[in-house]
């Protein structure tokens, strides 16, 4: 998969995500246009006695912003970063042992040890407490994310049912891709399924690729390259059917 980026799919990804100046400096200063306005108590930190010591404004509302893009080079083809790879184990609220399974699958699929994620706030009707293992994570990235990816697009997802690829409409808006899969997928791995008495408890996980790309449609385009498939938004026609466009 490495070497298959760097002697096909970058050049071709450079090809495809291509832009003119105008529209690349349309698309900057619309970038910067969505950075929110800084008063003017920052611009003169420096000399107001009441803004020397202070941290800077928090953007307002949930908008979060966004980085602007430098100018396009070789240095700006959109390449994977790294893999993160988590599960959440609702068995490990009654017992901490169901965590073992899930530490075990992630270690075997992606040959990188996982951490532990504990909660960060209780809910009394999930019988949730502050810091109790629910789940496991790890983040990969070098050659076992592209031998991961390999094992996941060559034979995971063909195996899946009932699985169409993942909706076109998704990203983060900075080009990181999600994906989550059921706990039917976890056995369709070689290493597991091998050696699958070993797992008493099967569950879902989900998948990020962060990648280096500055909007979605690059992200995904990248994705592509790695034949992960995407579908098209559903509609409901007259009658109730879900139309594909």
């Amino acid at each position: 998969m490495e070497d298959f980026y760097h002697s096909t799919l970058s050049t071709d990804l450079m090809i495809l995500s291509y832009k003119d100046p105008e529209s690349e400096q349309k698309f900057i200063e619309k970038r910067q246009k969505e950075h929110l306005p800084i008063k003017k108590s920052v611009l003169t930190r420096d000399t107001n006695p009441f803004a020397i010591n202070r941290p800077p404004p928090k953007p307002r509302g949930n908008k979060k912003r966004l980085p602007v893009p430098p100018k396009q080079s070789h240095k700006t083809i959109p390449k994977l970063l790294k893999i993160d790879v988590h599960c959440m184990i609702k068995e490990a609220i009654h017992s901490k042992q169901h965590l073992l399974s899930g530490i075990m699958a992630l270690q075997c699929i992606t040959s990188e040890r996982p951490t532990v994620v504990y909660s960060k706030t209780g809910v009394a009707q999930w019988k949730l407490r502050k810091d109790m293992p629910i789940g496991c994570k790890v983040s990969i990235s070098g050659p076992p994310m592209y031998t991961f990816l390999d094992k996941l697009v060559e034979i995971v997802l063909p195996r899946m049912k009932e699985w169409h690829g993942i909706p076109i409409t998704s990203g983060d808006q900075n080009g990181n891709i999600a994906m989550g899969f059921p706990a039917s997928a976890l056995s369709l791995f070689p290493d597991i399924e091998g050696n699958y008495d070993m797992f008493p408890l099967m569950t879902g996980f989900d998948v990020i690729f962060n990648t280096t790309a500055y909007t979605d449609y690059e992200g995904r385009m990248l994705l592509s390259g790695f034949q992960i498939p995407f579908t098209p938004r559903k509609k409901m026609g007259r009658k109730g059917r879900i139309n594909r466009n």
